[in-house]
């Protein structure tokens, strides 16, 4: 059973971090090509949708160790590991590297055989992976790490890091292309964070299916009418809302974020049909999406969901199919097994294992 996370990053420094890092390097780089040679590009696509996956093969390669972000140190690995020989590449990154994906993109999907039309599919997924993360869910973490693992079949998983910016608390987002059947609803594998907030404006949870239909609605309203609402939402003394009602209003109105009234005049005479529509359309950030949930619970006393999507660590057990983790575990090690490591570095790697994950689970799958 699971018994915790990965754990709080711990420094390397001095002499030892570039020892450490090639290290690392080389067990994660033979862990992949072995795991590749046992089941294949897609099966390792779908791995990395899944939070405890991604946490094993951070700790099997101690990552989780590093002097820095252990996600970003292992992304950098994968880019490095990764060609389109192997039939699977990371693309993207952390900062700047994050926007590189549009350039990356065209020339794998040439090297792959991709249609222009696919590789334009595959950069509207990536895009909109980034916005949902970040503008219909406003969990006060800004992003900064962006990386899409995709197969030669077409098959992707994204792994996205965000960073709260006055805790320094990191949650990490995961998506798959072969589960997801929107963007705007329940579209996540996971979301990991060891900090869970009270308050969580969560478009894209089940329970906001009433508030992002009635937000287009609300679109319809006059750009005076929003102004109003949207000045009616800085008032301090609204009666119409009881204690509950105001706190949720309070939490929900917008306090910082710019609104384009332009692009909403553009919209209201111009409507999108969906809300994956809306969420597409450049220039609709957390202002406007934040607007119309307010709007919507102010004129029509429909909320959306303000519970917190992220899961903690050690919840996973009981969010997840235990036989699903242990099956994921059986992989990793399976793979460790049969890489061309040295006898040291595969039983340091189960140690690992079993030190953060529970020594009785990696026995019982390791034989």
């Amino acid at each position: 059973m699971y018994r915790g996370g990965v754990k709080d990053l711990r420094g390397w420094g001095g002499r030892t971090a570039r020892f450490n890092y090639n290290k690392s390097r080389q067990i994660l780089s033979e862990l992949i090509h072995s795991f590749l040679a046992l089941h294949g590009p897609d099966e390792l696509v779908e791995g990395f949708a899944e939070p405890y996956f991604t946490d094993f093969v951070i700790v099997v390669s101690d990552l989780d160790e590093t002097w820095g972000d252990s996600t970003v140190v292992m992304g950098s690995i994968l880019k490095e590991c990764l060609t389109a020989r192997n039939g699977v590449v990371a693309l993207g990154g952390r900062f700047a590297n994050r926007f590189k994906i549009p350039q990356e993109l065209p020339q794998v999907g040439q090297l792959f055989g991709f249609t222009d039309r696919q590789v334009q599919h595959l950069l509207y997924c990536s895009r909109m992976v980034a916005k949902t993360d970040s503008v219909a869910i406003q969990d006060g973490y800004d992003l900064y790490f962006h990386m899409m693992i995709l197969s030669h079949s077409g098959m992707w998983s994204v792994i996205q890091q965000s960073i709260n910016p006055f805790t320094s608390s990191v949650r990490r987002y995961h998506w798959f292309s072969g589960y997801m059947k929107s963007f705007v609803e329940e579209p996540h594998t996971g979301i990991v964070s060891a900090e869970k907030k009270k308050r969580v404006l969560d478009m894209t949870a089940e329970a906001s299916r009433a508030s992002r239909k009635a937000s287009l609605e609300v679109l319809g309203q006059s750009v005076p009418k929003l102004q109003r609402i949207y000045t009616f939402g800085r008032a301090v003394n609204q009666t119409t809302l009881d204690e509950e009602g105001l706190e949720v209003a309070d939490f929900l109105k917008p306090h910082r974020e710019k609104i384009n009234w332009t692009l909403l005049n553009q919209l209201g005479n111009n409507p999108p049909d969906d809300y994956e529509q809306l969420l597409a359309v450049k220039g609709v950030g957390r202002g406007i999406i934040r607007l119309l949930a307010f709007s919507v619970y102010v004129c029509y006393g429909v909320k959306p969901s303000l519970a917190d999507p992220a899961v903690n660590p050690l919840e996973f057990v009981q969010r997840y199919s235990e036989d699903r983790f242990l099956w994921r575990l059986q992989q990793v090690v399976d793979a460790l097994k049969s890489s061309r490591l040295s006898p040291e570095f595969k039983r340091h790697g189960l140690r690992r294992l079993g030190e953060v994950f529970g020594s009785r689970d990696v026995e019982a799958v390791s034989g």
